[in-house]
């Protein structure tokens, strides 16, 4: 018979985990009980020979409940951003500048190679992976664990906003940023988890032992990329290398930091790979608006075939009628959908029917492997053939997208604004880290009327100009009523209700969204979905009431004043 007291301790110690579950669990909720979100700046800030970065404290409420992290670089020209990597995607936007960023992927080949100048030297020709071009308006995806390393080689500072999801599944580590430098000799990045961890380790460590590791730590202090802490014996042996480049790698000069400044340039970055890319890119540009006007007309037709009436559809061509069965899936966000079509076809007087299993985009997307949309319109002209699920690898994945470029507006109003998307539909690889953007320039006085996002928790970075925000919970209470300027940032949680105005010299801004499909649900469209006589029970308003609040104006979000719109109107009039 088992000991009552060891019984008892088995059940004290479950229920002891238990709560501790769930008190975590509750606390991590609690992140988001906001009752005052605030506009935040950077709190921390380095100065490099070679430019600036500058980082949010990642334990400030707003940030923590949307479980992400910033960082800001600024790089002056000839300025190299050290190679480093961090355990979770990162999305970068170029606010200002140009240059080229430089990844490598583990277990993809080097197909790059550069000849040596001199053709006297003995020296192997160089071979490495691909370099990438970007400019003002790109948006960069950094997989997770894959070290990258950005160049300014261009005449005027390179400003670029990084978004970290530390609360990612690829994370398996502890949501506190943290950052992994292969060269140089870098200051902590968050000064405020370093804090944190070294009051653990002296809670942790045996008073016996405290001294002698304290002095230890002191020893290697300043030495903060990843090869600092090695044996040197051991790393020339594992590297192949001598006594005197281990040195080097393993004690930089303290002046090394996160960036530093290239005297003479990088050859590797010629201007011949700078035209040859500009040209790619200026190719590429016109089969992405073919694409993308080519996936409109298809909605626009499936949207055609939704409203024709069943009667229609049953005589026309195939009979068919059809029943939809939806199964929402509880992965992050919520995004996934499951869907199940009954089909009966009938011809003449025999009738067969078959039930087949559909799923939307997304779904099939990931299971062919995140594929872009080029790819999907070439099997849908094409017969039906064999895959194998790599049809897009990470080796060749696209990791850059202009969501700032006018031509590929999805939303516009000539005299309010513009609104752009990048999402796993425009950019696949951001359907493997569940992140998306929204890039929106409102003109002078514009308005994005009141919406929220469905899915996905919200953090605005303001890249130019001013304006007025307003944020609103569920029990209606104002979270957040002020101007918004340059540099700043401001968490909108998932389903709080936000609107924006902007200021005399504009506003433009981007939202990063912790969905790859992050969806907004616009108030004026949702007014519009609802019976007028609903409407006018709900809000006690008469149906004349009803009906401008229903009509007026049209379905686009960005919104005109009535006076300014009066006065473009009359000019327009003259």
């Amino acid at each position: 018979m088992a000991n009552p007291f060891l019984l008892s301790l088995s059940l004290c110690l479950v229920l002891l985990y238990t709560s501790a579950c769930l008190g975590e669990g509750l606390d991590r909720f609690n992140e988001c009980q906001l009752d005052r979100l605030n506009a935040l700046e950077p709190d921390n800030r380095i100065e490099s020979e070679g430019g600036v970065t500058e980082t949010w404290n990642s334990n400030k409420p707003e940030l923590r409940c949307a479980g992400v992290a910033f960082e800001k670089h600024t790089i002056e020209p000839k300025g190299l951003h050290l190679p480093s990597y961090t355990n979770y995607p990162q999305i970068i936007m170029i606010v200002q500048g140009e240059g080229a960023l430089g990844i490598s992927v583990p277990g993809c080949t080097e197909t790059f190679e550069e000849a040596q100048q001199s053709s006297q030297s003995q020296e192997q020709e160089d071979s490495h992976q691909k370099i990438r071009h970007f400019r003002e308006g790109d948006i960069l995806v950094i997989p997770p664990g894959t070290p990258y390393w950005t160049y300014n080689y261009g005449d005027e500072q390179l400003v670029a906003i990084n978004l970290l999801d530390t609360t990612s599944l690829s994370n398996q580590l502890d949501p506190n940023p943290r950052r992994f430098y292969l060269a140089g000799n870098p200051e902590e990045e968050y000064p405020e988890t370093q804090q944190q961890r070294q009051q653990r380790q002296q809670h942790q460590r045996p008073s016996g032992r405290r001294h002698g590791q304290h002095q230890k730590e002191e020893e290697q202090e300043g030495k903060n990329n990843i090869l600092s802490g090695f044996d040197p014996q051991f790393l020339s042996q594992a590297l192949n290398i001598d006594e005197d480049t281990v040195h080097k790698l393993q004690n930089p000069n303290e002046r090394i930091k996160q960036i530093i400044r290239v005297e003479e340039g990088l050859g590797v970055i010629s201007p011949k790979w700078q035209e040859q890319e500009e040209e790619e890119e200026e190719k590429e540009e016109p089969r992405q608006r073919r694409r993308r006007e080519r996936r409109e007309e298809r909605e626009e037709e499936e949207k055609e075939e939704e409203d024709e009436p069943r009667e229609s559809r049953r005589h026309r061509g195939g009979h068919e009628e059809e029943e939809v069965e939806e199964e929402r899936g509880r992965g992050r966000g919520g995004s996934e959908w499951k869907r199940t079509t009954r089909r009966r076809h009938t011809r003449g007087d025999e009738g067969q029917e078959e039930e087949e299993t559909t799923t939307t985009t997304e779904e099939r997307r990931r299971r062919r492997g995140g594929r872009g949309s080029r790819q999907e319109e070439e099997e849908e002209q094409s017969p039906p053939r064999s895959r194998n699920g790599l049809e897009e690898t990470i080796c060749t994945a696209i990791l850059r997208e202009n969501i700032a470029d006018p031509t590929r507006a999805d939303l516009y109003n000539p005299t309010a604004g513009r609104i752009s998307t990048a999402n796993s539909l425009t950019l696949p690889i951001l359907g493997w880290f569940q992140l998306s953007a929204e890039y929106v320039n409102l003109y002078r006085n514009g308005i994005y009327a009141p919406h929220w996002n469905i899915n996905a928790n919200s953090v605005i970075y303001v890249i130019r100009g001013r304006g007025r925000v307003q944020v609103v919970n569920s029990q209606g209470n104002s979270v957040f009523n002020d101007d918004l300027r340059r540099g700043q940032l401001l968490v909108v949680p998932q389903n709080f209700v936000v609107a924006h105005q902007a200021g005399d010299e504009g506003f433009e801004f981007i939202a990063f969204k912790t969905n790859d499909q992050a969806t907004t649900s616009p108030l004026k469209q949702v007014f519009r979905g609802i019976p007028a006589e609903v409407l006018a029970n709900a809000f006690r308003l008469s149906l004349n009431q009803v009906s401008e609040l229903k009509y007026n104006g049209n379905h686009n979000p960005l919104v005109t004043p009535q006076s300014q719109s009066q006065d473009h109107n009359l000019v327009k009039v003259a």
